[in-house]
């Protein structure tokens, strides 16, 4: 208890409680002492004492328990000197009442022991005293005598009850609070489990789906991928705002330092809620041209406030728009990034704006009803405005729509304004849009207050006309060098607005649902309508948006990556998304590996899985940089990892790392990290999208799996081998919609299970031999994933259960299934090689077993098979 209460803050304000009493009773009976006459030598030392505790006190030269100990002995030898006195006989046991409630605060049972054993010496001399100086011996005298000694004896009783049961509540709140750490602790391994399990799938998803995009023609198919691609990207998304959000709940929340463009986060950030666009809502981005080029600063969390708030101001407006401004305050430090998101939406109440804050809140009316979403936009924005030190405020009425403003501290790495528009003493502009057509009036004023912010920041003169009439007017008064005219207004004389276009730059501010007419000579910019595609027109450049915007891709030709990941599914998207990209891709499946590889080859750019048994991929690439060091080489090395967390970025940037990429692979984020880390001479640029012949690689091992043996029937499951795989507990109808029906995929991975089982099971077992359950847990959790690949469910969760065990070093769980999933992966393995033939050197031609999919109760099969669906 004694050492407990070193840590109590009670505790620490008894100190100085305490020393107070010590010096007031020193000085009342310093005084005391002087008025009666009682013995002068006591008074320096009294004195003295007093002097020291102070000084100790606020030197804090010597620690606090043993100080309490000092003060309290210094403190009861004055009592003693106080109550030898006949006079103070009867007054000891009121004063040290008091001083035992004073020391019940500090929890320490020793010196309530002290003060009722200094009470009683006390006492005792007194009584002794008075007995010898022959006073009467009376009956009142015997019962006052024993009455104030069991006052205190009965005062020390209470307090040490006080302080035992304070103990106890002490150490049960300790253990609460290690109970809770330790759940923080399981929160945190979870997060990077959860991290790592889902994205890998959705990496699977979202990558293969990407890669067959490249090589698919029929209409009807590249709609489908699109629609399997849009809803990984959406689940990716949900389960990085969950993974957020925590981390926010939890104050893991990492921030990270690095520079980046204004113009490249906003340029990317239209791309994405281009998606997000629906008829009869416009969004107008208004960037202020004095925001400084570059910024330093965390620019992920603020490309997902602007996409959290626009995405929010979308969701609940049906009619109208959102207009979002993005300005800068100069300060000290650098800049305020200020972010103003207004939309004419539905609205909220007050007390839905005081919830809104809250996790999985969505506010009443409907709006529930009518709109999806986990409720977590608007905690994720203030938690992120938070940690970067800034600030989230909203200001909402029902009807009217919502004002978000939030305001982020931001340092500068180049101040040079992020727009400015060469030789503006040439331009004259004009804009043809008729407001009045826009229902709700705010429209009016955004696009009015974009225009006039164009012009005024970029110091060109810009004019507006509501009618053609004025239009010809103004063309016939002003030499107009751009015209920026609505596609409404196109529409009402196209033949004029072409002539014109002959010698005037005419942008038509469109939808994706225009089309200009053949050999038009005006340029389309498509919404939403930003500033920098503007400024961009008015230098003549290129524009983002437009349909006259540069088609080329980013290729990377002759590139040598090295991909590393322990998951033969990872490697394969890996491979099929950087090949292409134009690279020359060498795939390993180990850290050892990839530093012998690297001894051996030279490589470009390497990237990096994190999990992975024998060496993680923090030591392996530590290992790499330190022989490239030797040979006096620099080597680009990339964390490719599902552990998405935002303390990973940091983490993995600090270990060493050039750049971060998670999964699934965004092809956004994985071009903005080539382009920063590889030399500019490694990227080129083409017309179009990127040939199908770049993945032909990819290609190839399709058609050459296409080759493998087909199925043996062994007789034992009639003429339908792929009965014995039903058998075995494969229900080859999930694995091939897990393979997104690409059967030659689904049967590689067949294959590579059955011929790698009885390495993978050696390895499992010489794990338990050692009791290594941190490797253990590596590979079943490989065994699960896998497992669930091929369709075999049982053998996933029963290895699912072991790497559970294994995480928490439950031993015993260990050894009463381990075997039993061991025996259930040999029989699967078996059963796999023997469907295949695989260990025959002869092959024979059967039935393809994709061919005959076993028919799973309650599951609708698919109505024809993959090769059938698969365009030619």
């Amino acid at each position: 208890m004694e050492h407990q209460s070193k840590n109590n803050a009670l505790f620490q304000a008894s100190h100085l409680m305490i020393l107070m009493s010590y010096t007031l009773f020193s000085a009342v009976l310093v005084g005391e002492a002087l008025l009666l006459d009682w013995e002068k030598w006591a008074i320096p030392i009294i004195v003295t004492g007093v002097i020291t505790a102070w000084i100790m006190h606020a030197t804090q030269s010597v620690p606090e328990y043993y100080r309490i100990w000092f003060y309290s002995i210094f403190m009861m030898l004055t009592f003693f000197f106080y109550g030898i006195h006949v006079t103070s006989m009867f007054d000891i046991a009121a004063v040290m009442a008091v001083v035992i409630m004073l020391y019940s605060m500090t929890g320490i049972p020793a010196l309530i022991v002290l003060c009722v054993g200094t009470y009683c010496l006390t006492m005792g001399y007194d009584v002794a005293v008075y007995c010898s100086a022959g006073e009467p011996v009376d009956s009142l005298m015997v019962t006052r005598t024993l009455l104030h000694f069991m006052l205190i004896t009965m005062a020390g009783w209470a307090a040490g009850k006080i302080i035992n049961k304070w103990g106890l509540i002490l150490r049960r709140s300790e253990e609460e609070i290690r109970e809770l750490t330790e759940a923080t602790h399981r929160v945190d391994d979870f997060l990077a489990n959860v991290s790592h399990e889902i994205r890998t799938p959705i990496n699977a998803v979202i990558g293969l789906s990407t890669v067959m995009k490249d090589k698919t023609v029929d209409p009807d198919l590249l709609g489908d991928i699109g629609a399997i691609t849009d809803a990984g990207q959406r689940v990716a998304e949900q389960i990085g705002d969950i993974l957020d959000y925590t981390e926010i709940d939890m104050k893991k929340l990492a921030v990270t330092g690095e520079s980046y463009m204004i113009i490249s986060l906003v340029n990317d950030l239209i791309a994405q809620v281009r998606l997000l666009m629906q008829p009869n809502v416009e969004l107008i981005l208004d960037v202020d041209a004095g925001i400084p080029s570059v910024l330093v600063g965390d620019a992920v969390k603020i490309r997902k406030i602007l996409w959290h708030l626009i995405a929010n101001g979308l969701k609940f407006t049906r009619y109208g728009g959102v207009y979002v401004r993005l300005c800068a305050a100069n300060r000290d430090y650098g800049i305020n990034l200020c972010i103003e998101v207004t939309d004419t939406g539905v609205g909220m109440e007050n007390e839905e704006i005081e919830r809104a804050l809250e996790r999985f809140y969505q506010g009443d009316s409907g709006r529930s009803r009518n709109v999806g979403g986990l409720g977590l936009g608007l905690p994720i924005v203030s938690g992120f405005a938070e940690s970067m030190g800034g600030f989230f405020t909203i200001q909402s009425e029902p009807g009217k729509g919502t004002r978000a403003c939030v305001s982020i501290p931001q340092n500068v790495a180049d101040a040079t304004p992020c727009m400015s528009v060469e030789n503006r003493q040439n331009l004259c502009a004009a804009t043809f849009l008729r407001f009045e057509r826009f229902d709700v009036p705010q429209i009016r004023e955004f696009y009015h207050d974009l225009i006039m912010h164009i012009g005024k920041e970029l110091h060109f003169p810009i004019m507006r006309v509501n009618e053609l009439e004025d239009l010809k007017r103004l063309r016939d008064n002003y030499q107009l060098t751009h015209l920026f005219i609505g596609a409404q207004e196109y529409a009402m004389d196209p033949d004029y607005v072409e002539a014109l276009a002959e010698t005037v730059e005419v942008v038509v501010v469109a939808d994706a649902s225009f089309r200009a007419p053949d050999h038009s000579a005006v340029r389309i910019l498509r919404k939403p309508v930003s500033s920098f595609p503007i400024a961009n027109i008015l230098n003549n450049l290129n524009m983002e948006g437009s349909d006259q915007e540069r088609t080329e891709r980013m290729y990377c030709p002759g590139v040598r990556a090295l991909v590393v990941d322990d998951e033969r599914m990872n490697l394969m998207v890996a491979e099929g998304i950087f090949k292409s990209y134009g690279m020359e891709v060498t795939t390993v499946t180990s850290g050892p590996e990839a530093i012998r590889t690297c001894k051996l080859m030279t490589f470009d750019v390497v990237f990096m899985d994190h999990m992975m048994p024998e060496m993680d991929g923090v030591e392996a690439m530590k290992h790499i940089r330190a022989d490239a060091g030797k040979r006096g080489s620099e080597m680009v090395i990339i964390a490719l990892t599902a552990n998405a967390v935002s303390s990973a970025r940091e983490m993995f940037l600090s270990e060493g790392f050039d750049g971060f990429v998670p999964k699934p692979i965004e092809i956004s984020e994985l071009e903005r990290v080539l382009k920063r880390e590889l030399p500019k001479s490694m990227i080129r640029y083409e017309e179009g999208g990127r040939k199908a012949g770049r993945i032909g690689d990819r290609q190839s091992h399709m058609k050459e799996d296409a080759d493998l043996p087909q199925p043996e029937d062994t007789g034992e499951s009639g003429n339908n081998p792929a009965r014995a795989l039903q058998q075995a507990g494969i229900r080859t109808s999930a694995g091939l919609r897990y393979c997104m029906n690409d059967r030659e995929f689904y049967r590689s991975l067949l294959k590579e299970f059955g011929q790698s089982g009885a390495e993978k099971r050696r390895e499992i077992r010489a794990l338990v031999e050692a009791q290594d359950w941190k490797g253990y847990a590596i590979r079943v959790h490989g065994l699960k994933s896998n497992a669930r690949m091929i369709g075999a469910e049982r053998l996933s969760e029963m290895a699912k259960a072991l790497e559970t065990a294994a995480k928490a070093g439950l031993s015993d769980e260990i050894a009463l299934h381990g075997e039993e999933t061991l025996a259930l992966y040999e029989e699967t393995s078996e059963t796999i090689r023997r469907v295949y033939g695989l260990e025959d050197e002869e092959q024979t031609e059967e039935e393809e077993i994709l061919e005959f999919l076993p028919v799973d109760s309650g599951e609708d099969q698919p109505d024809q098979t993959a090769s059938e669906r698969r365009p030619s």
